[in-house]
């Protein structure tokens, strides 16, 4: 990343610390400053006009599981890059905001840095 390039922040929320600190390792490897959550209301807590990505798991602790969170961030932030993924929750048809790529666990690392580069390309299309 070079000086004058602007900082990517994003946001991981995820409740397995191992699978946080994977997709942490990964993004940050992007060039990404992360913010970590355990839950959707710690995510929600955490969001701020400075994160362009978020990375969230389905199945959380707490009222608001993944689909959830990713829809309110898509009412309060519709220019939020989002990727979802989950080992044993895959959301349905139409569960999901339009251009929001689903990443079954266990993942390849090339299909989430797919599934991101899509997220990110299709926000910049709508913005």
């Amino acid at each position: 990343m070079t000086d004058d390039a602007p900082e990517k922040t994003a946001l991981v929320v995820e409740d397995e610390m191992l699978f946080r600190l994977e997709v942490v390792d990964l993004l940050e490897a992007e060039g990404y400053a992360v913010v970590e959550a355990g839950s959707a209301a710690q995510a929600l807590s955490r969001l701020d006009d400075t994160m362009s990505l978020m990375v969230t798991d389905i199945r959380m602790p707490g009222a608001m599981d993944g689909v959830g969170l990713v829809q309110e961030v898509a009412r309060r932030r519709p220019d939020m890059a989002v990727v979802v993924v989950s080992a044993q929750v895959t959301p349905r048809p139409g569960e999901l905001p339009a251009g929001t790529p689903f990443v079954g666990r266990p993942f390849l690392e090339s299909s989430i840095r797919a599934a991101i580069l899509e997220a990110v390309s299709g926000r910049r299309r709508r913005a």
